[in-house]
């Protein structure tokens, strides 16, 4: 009798935190019907996978990402999941991992589960040595699109100046945010500039304003001619007029580094699948997920 009294007062107990927990869904997203409906789906899918400390702590953070990315369904409940593993392994903010998320997913076209992979694979690699991965995502995702980088170009890019010594990761965003408003900027400095590396300045321009695989391309190329000059002090300031002081700032070897990024796939190798299989491989997380699956 004892034993299945306590089982009603944990099903009961239950079925006031789903209540409570579909009221803070439905508040804090203005849904209703069906779509509330949805949304309390992914709820119970990323609750049962294990994921948050509660149900109440699992509405608001699909809350924030609903509201962050404007996803449903089951990409939701992935984004959802991988936040919370992004969460609990790097200390990152659900609400600040899923605006990196959406920005790589409006200005690269890519799925939040495949941008998710990448944060936790840039994590892994090393990238957020100085603290700033998911601010320099947010922030600079639109400027290198602008000049035709794919997500991965990204990336790879980030991680070329964290490996040649660029001190901190916001620099590397900087650099290239110079550049994309430099390039095309029509200024007597920025011609001057290309003219100086024998490049014509307005089809120079002209390309960078375009953006995609021909800026891509005229990138590159700007960086390989700036580091085939043997004048160092005219380079110096050839690279300053086109990159502000981040060329100064992050040294002539993290710049040249950028200069070399292939394209292909940035190595992501399913990191969160590996997060997911060593983080949550233990007996605690293995009885909690029996107890939320039934």
């Amino acid at each position: 009798v004892s034993g299945s009294w306590n089982a009603a007062a944990m099903m009961e107990k239950l079925g006031d935190n789903y209540a409570q927990a579909s009221g803070s869904l439905a508040a804090s997203t203005g849904l209703a019907g069906d779509e509330l409906a949805e949304l309390e789906g992914v709820l119970q899918d990323v609750y049962k996978a294990g994921y948050g400390e509660s149900m109440a702590d699992v509405a608001d953070g699909i809350s924030q990402i609903y509201r962050n990315t404007g996803l449903a369904g089951e990409e939701l409940t992935a984004v959802s999941e991988a936040a919370y593993a992004l969460s609990d392994t790097f200390g990152y903010d659900i609400a600040e991992s899923s605006r990196a998320a959406k920005a790589m997913m409006t200005n690269f076209g890519i799925s939040g589960e495949e941008a998710m992979g990448m944060i936790a694979a840039g994590a892994q690699n090393g990238l957020d040595y100085s603290g700033e991965l998911i601010d320099s995502v947010s922030e600079y995702s639109v400027q290198f699109a602008k000049l035709g980088f794919s997500a991965d170009e990204m990336f790879s890019i980030f991680q070329q100046g964290a490996d040649s010594g660029a001190w901190n990761l916001d620099k590397v965003g900087d650099a290239v945010k110079e550049f994309s408003i430099r390039s095309i900027d029509g200024s007597k400095t920025t011609t001057e500039a290309f003219t100086a590396l024998g490049l014509n300045a307005d089809e120079m321009m002209a390309t960078f304003a375009a953006g995609g695989d021909e800026a891509t391309y005229a990138f590159q190329g700007v960086l390989a001619e700036l580091m085939a000059m043997d004048d160092q002090v005219a380079r110096d300031a050839i690279g300053v007029s086109l990159f502000g002081t981040q060329w100064e700032d992050l040294g002539l070897e993290a710049m040249a580094a950028m200069s070399d990024v292939q394209s292909g796939a940035y190595d992501s190798a399913d990191a969160l699948g590996k997060i997911n299989s060593v983080k949550y491989d233990n007996l605690g997380d293995a009885f909690e997920g029996i107890k939320r699956q039934a």
